[in-house]
């Protein structure tokens, strides 16, 4: 870039790129049910050079996760963390189940795996981790996700959510 355009340039804007569940950076909101979310974390997962995202929201009371996978077709679930102290945590200790009882609901397991991870922002996780995970559904749309980070489990349960029922925001 030469002198003139460094001179000329300085007081352009960079251009705002529209945000979609793919492309949600630190500080974006996710705008959900009329609540608004900042962006706090992100998740890159790649298996074998298949990518998705988990992101983490946060409205200033309740965190959520988003997850967002194209697998010929956008998927994208809201998810809650449950307590560590949730009897599930125990169950997994012992044995990966092809079906779990969770609040009534039968979960069945439709896909297992390992990835390795990127980290943005809040997440609690380092940066480069492999992980396992598990992920369950019923027949109605609700999903449950079992991660294996190094020696310790995550349990969030969840469920689909339509793209159209999103709006997304990039940071100021």
């Amino acid at each position: 870039m030469g002198f003139f355009s460094k001179v000329f340039n300085k007081n352009k804007k960079e251009e705002i790129v529209a945000r979609n569940p793919f492309n949600l950076q630190i500080n974006d909101i996710v705008d959900y049910d009329l609540v608004e979310y900042q962006v706090i974390g992100k998740v890159k997962y790649n298996e074998e050079g298949y990518i998705w995202y988990d992101y983490h929201l946060f409205d200033s009371k309740e965190h959520l996760w988003l997850y967002a996978e194209d697998d010929d077709e956008v998927r994208l679930g809201l998810f809650r963390k449950l307590d560590v102290d949730h009897q599930l945590y125990a169950k997994f200790q012992e044995e990966i189940p092809s079906v779990i009882k969770y609040e009534d609901m039968d979960y069945s397991l439709i896909e297992e795996g390992s990835a390795n991870i990127e980290i943005e922002g809040k997440v609690g996780a380092k940066d480069g981790q492999r992980i396992k995970y598990w992920d369950y559904e019923t027949g109605n749309g609700n999903q449950l996700s079992v991660e294996k980070w190094g020696n310790e489990l995550e349990i969030s349960v969840g469920e689909v959510v339509q793209e159209g029922l999103l709006e997304f925001y990039p940071a100021k």
